[in-house]
């Protein structure tokens, strides 16, 4: 066990590119932390680091989140500042650096829904809806057309805390054609405050 005393939490925000695996950021964003020079909280002989969430593989991601633990307090900009030059070319941009008291719900049982834009995207949204009696409306928060070729979706997380890749769920909306016939980018993470309304991490 940690003692609150002596640890302080970081979140961090990022940007993913395509083509980069999030399972391997545990693995950088720990390197990062070790040569960054900072005074971090040990697990198990490594960095204690957390990512949540991962976009898939394929899919460009503007929402990423990660948390790390350091030993004593530094300042949100110098945390960003010395860990930057250890995550270039590891696909990962690092956007912004908070500073949350420790004992915060862990991000992964505060986040509910995910928002995708997917373009590329043919076909009647509404038609393809009511040709998949299969789709699992629970989790289909909202779709709209953005224009000609886009679509905005926003997903509910599952209970297990996971959610249908957005790929799946083109399929299933029989809207999308051939998998590289379309672009997902997920733009936005949303927790809902205790009326229920979407608010953006």
């Amino acid at each position: 066990m940690i003692n609150i005393d002596t640890a302080f939490r970081y979140r961090l925000k990022l940007n993913k590119a395509a083509g980069v695996a999030c399972h391997s950021f545990i693995k950088v964003l720990a390197g990062a932390v070790t040569q960054s020079g900072l005074d971090y909280v040990l697990k198990k002989d490594h960095p204690r680091v957390y990512v949540y969430l991962g976009a898939a593989e394929e899919e460009e991601s503007l929402a990423e989140i990660a948390e790390i633990f350091l030993k004593s307090y530094v300042s949100p900009e110098e945390v960003k500042t010395k860990l930057l030059p250890f995550l270039e070319g590891s696909g990962f941009v690092l956007k912004e650096v908070e500073s949350l008291p420790y004992h915060l719900s862990n991000v992964q049982n505060l986040i509910s829904h995910v928002c995708y834009q997917v373009t590329g995207v043919r076909g009647s949204i509404s038609r393809g809806l009511s040709l998949c009696p299969k789709i699992d409306r629970k989790h289909l928060y909202s779709i709209e057309r953005l224009n000609a070729n886009e679509i905005k979706i926003i997903m509910k997380l599952n209970p297990s805390g996971s959610f249908s890749q957005v790929q799946e769920l083109l399929k299933l909306l029989r809207l999308g054609g051939k998998k590289e016939g379309y672009k997902a980018t997920r733009t936005a993470l949303y927790w809902a405050d205790k009326n229920g309304v979407l608010q953006p991490l």
